[in-house]
């Protein structure tokens, strides 16, 4: 029995030898498994450490550029600013933003590549063109080139704020350059911000460009109240004047004569503010009227007459049978208010000049006076409502004569201007179409 068990016990040796080198080689086995599931686990965990730190890096320059966006409000800011901090975003030198003007995209901002800058693109040309109608951002690879340029990757997304599209951003490629998905999701999310602010943009200018219009008309109130009030207490007073002067009992017959002649002419002078002031607002709120052929010849020889009444001669160089395309009252208005000014600002003699245009479908007609003129930056506020020169503040009226005239002459169709004379003088010249076929 014992020799027995000393030569069992080799074997026994043995085989416990191998089966510890079996267990030794599964834990060997188990543990490079777990060694290579734990590796993969680590490259895993820097992917994401990696990927996360790109996401913080994005949304990081996204706020930066939200916060630059946000701090001014002026358009033209907002747009350079939207491009710098767009091609700083993505590490490109190049790019532009193109805003939807009706059917076409303008090149309003470029950077990198100015020679761009004004140029225009229909929404069926182009990738610009395709993005704005598809609404659909693109990423651009390979070669692209056109005739002054040549890139190998570009972005290009659409601006779009609350369902309305305003444009597109382009962001080009530098040398070597290529952008992926990644890049135009970033750019994407960029564009929701810049769309928002150009669209905010746009409103300050509406309310800036709103609250300019309303202190000019505030400033035209308070000009118009000064002069109406100036201009309306003038003859009120003379009236008054007079009225308190005719109940003396002691006045001459001579006396009461002149009285009454003076409140008289200050009654029509008051009566003429209040028509000016009546016509001026029927212009803005009536309608334009219906026109029918007149006989313009008539009307101003007639005018001529009525003015050498008055002991003031209008000259009238106007052959028979002109008729203009109008209304008699608004031409006659016209022509009286022209002459009026005329003998009232500038000198005399005064001129009415009716001449027919060679292509027979219009009229030119002119009331030309001889005084200082017109100082050429005047010549273009002189139908502005209640504008009155420095040379002629001290003049009666209102200033609301060639705004009339303005208003009547657009209702006519026609053009209405100022023009210097070789003479020193003024000419209003104004073009009416004919009624009928001139004959010269």
């Amino acid at each position: 029995m014992a020799k027995a068990a000393v030569r069992a016990s080799p074997l026994v040796l043995y085989v416990s030898v191998l089966a510890l080198t079996a267990a030794f080689a599964i834990y060997t086995v188990e543990k490079e498994r777990h060694l290579r599931r734990l590796a993969r686990l680590l490259v895993d965990e820097r992917v994401l450490t990696s990927a996360l730190a790109n996401r913080l890096s994005e949304v990081s320059a996204l706020l930066e550029a939200g916060k630059a966006i946000n701090s001014v409000l002026e358009l033209d800011s907002v747009l350079d600013i939207i491009l710098g901090s767009a091609t700083q975003l993505l590490r490109s030198n190049a790019g532009s933003v193109m805003l939807l003007q009706g059917e076409v995209l303008s090149v309003v901002c470029a950077h990198g590549n100015d020679e761009f800058l004004g140029t225009e693109t229909t929404l069926d040309d182009g990738i610009a063109g395709q993005v704005a109608r598809s609404r659909e951002a693109a990423l651009v690879s390979g070669t692209t080139a056109n005739r002054r340029h040549r890139i190998d990757s570009a972005l290009c997304v659409p601006l779009i704020h609350r369902d309305e599209l305003l444009g597109v951003l382009n962001v080009n490629g530098g040398d070597g350059c290529a952008f992926t998905e990644y890049d135009l999701r970033a750019l994407s999310l960029f564009a929701e911000q810049a769309a928002a602010a150009i669209a905010n943009a746009r409103l300050y200018e509406v309310e800036r460009t709103h609250v300019a219009e309303l202190v000019e008309l505030e400033m035209r109130k308070t000009e118009f109240l000064a002069a109406v009030s100036h201009d309306l207490r003038t003859p009120l007073t003379s009236l008054v004047a007079c009225t308190k002067m005719m109940q003396r009992r002691t006045l001459t017959d001579q006396q009461r004569t002149e009285l009454t002649e003076m409140a008289d002419r200050q009654s029509s002078r008051l009566a003429q503010m209040i028509e000016d002031l009546l016509m001026a607002a029927r212009l803005e709120a009536e309608s334009p009227p219906a026109l029918a052929g007149i006989s313009a010849s008539d009307v101003v020889h007639d005018l001529a007459a009525e003015y050498a009444v008055t002991g003031r001669t209008v000259d009238v160089v106007a052959p028979d049978g002109v008729h203009v395309l109008a209304r008699s009252d608004s031409f006659r208005r016209i022509v009286t208010n022209l002459v009026d000014n005329a003998f009232k600002y500038g000198g005399a003699p005064v001129q009415v000049v009716l001449a027919p245009e060679s292509d027979g479908e219009s009229v030119m007609v002119s009331v030309v006076d001889h005084g200082t003129g017109i100082a050429r930056a005047d010549q273009d506020r002189v139908f502005e409502r209640f504008f009155r020169s420095d040379a002629h503040r001290s003049t009666a009226g209102i200033g609301l004569g060639m705004s009339i005239v303005q208003g009547l002459v657009a209702g006519c169709g026609g053009d209405v201007w100022v023009e210097d004379t070789e003479g020193g003088g003024t000419a209003v010249r104004i073009r009416l179409r004919a009624a009928e076929p001139v004959t010269f």
